[in-house]
């Protein structure tokens, strides 16, 4: 299935949303130029359906980015309820796909250290035309997934997100990666990863909020990781496992939020 994924994540560039004003329709024509579709042609109906779900998929992440400038909120929380159905209803094809289109728009959180004026996309594309360059400034300005709070939205919708660890491990993923870097921005980052965390069904997200409690020395972190494993106190029970394994959990979780934090030399275990 991850060979099927990957085949499909090389070979379909879907086009994006028609939106009315010239952001989106410069961004849309973008995406049309890479739509190259000669497989779905020749494999049939199959082919077509899946060419369909990705179109989907991708209107519904541009709806997101283009919050609040292009698109209303009305439209924006119906692109996250209608990737959320996709996620539950698709394959798992589409589910590794819609991860990695996430990954790739939370990924912008690196640069947000960097103004993105004209001088900035004429240092990384020297040939671009100025019509161009300015398109990628207002880009930069007015996507939702160029600001915190649009990225909190995302890592949001991944703790919602239900049935497999896939998530989890993505959120888990930019939570490692945001630890190299101390700043405000990454700060307010991790707190929202580690409170998608919290409310994620996913036991993998507890394994991970465990250890970071075990090992952890900053105390702000600390008690944000306590309030994520509260919430996980409360649902333990309707998570698939063993009752040894469940007991275990239940007595390591007790232990993490009732005690004081006085660094990792204290852990548990």
């Amino acid at each position: 299935m991850w060979i099927i994924t990957i085949v499909i994540m090389s070979n379909y560039f879907v086009q994006g949303v028609e939106l009315k004003d010239k952001l989106e329709e410069n961004e849309t024509k973008t995406e049309d130029k890479q739509m190259e579709q000669p497989q779905a042609e020749k494999q049939g109906k199959p082919d077509n359906a899946m060419s369909d779900a990705i179109k989907e998929l991708e209107k519904a992440i541009f709806a997101i980015k283009f919050y609040p400038v292009a698109v209303d909120k009305k439209t924006k929380n119906e692109a996250i309820e209608k990737l959320t159905k996709m996620y539950e209803k698709g394959n798992e094809t589409i589910r590794q796909l819609m991860l990695f289109m996430i990954h790739e728009n939370l990924t912008e959180s690196l640069n947000l250290k960097m103004m993105h004026n004209s001088e900035y996309f004429r240092f990384k594309k020297p040939k671009a035309e100025a019509a161009e360059v300015r398109m990628s400034v207002y880009r930069a300005m007015f996507n939702y997934t160029t600001s915190i709070e649009g990225i909190i939205a995302l890592i949001r919708f991944l703790g919602e997100l239900k049935g497999s660890d896939d998530a989890a491990k993505l959120l888990t993923y930019h939570f490692s990666h945001l630890s190299f870097y101390e700043n405000e921005a990454t700060h307010i980052i991790r707190a929202a990863i580690v409170e998608a965390l919290g409310k994620c069904d996913s036991k993998y997200a507890l394994d991970a909020l465990l250890e970071y409690a075990r090992y952890t020395d900053t105390e702000k972190t600390y008690h944000r990781i306590v309030s994520a494993l509260t919430e996980w106190e409360g649902k333990l029970d309707s998570v698939k496992m063993k009752k040894p394994e469940r007991e275990e959990l239940k007595a390591k979780l007790k232990e993490v939020v009732t005690r004081e934090f006085t660094g990792s030399r204290s852990h548990y275990g």
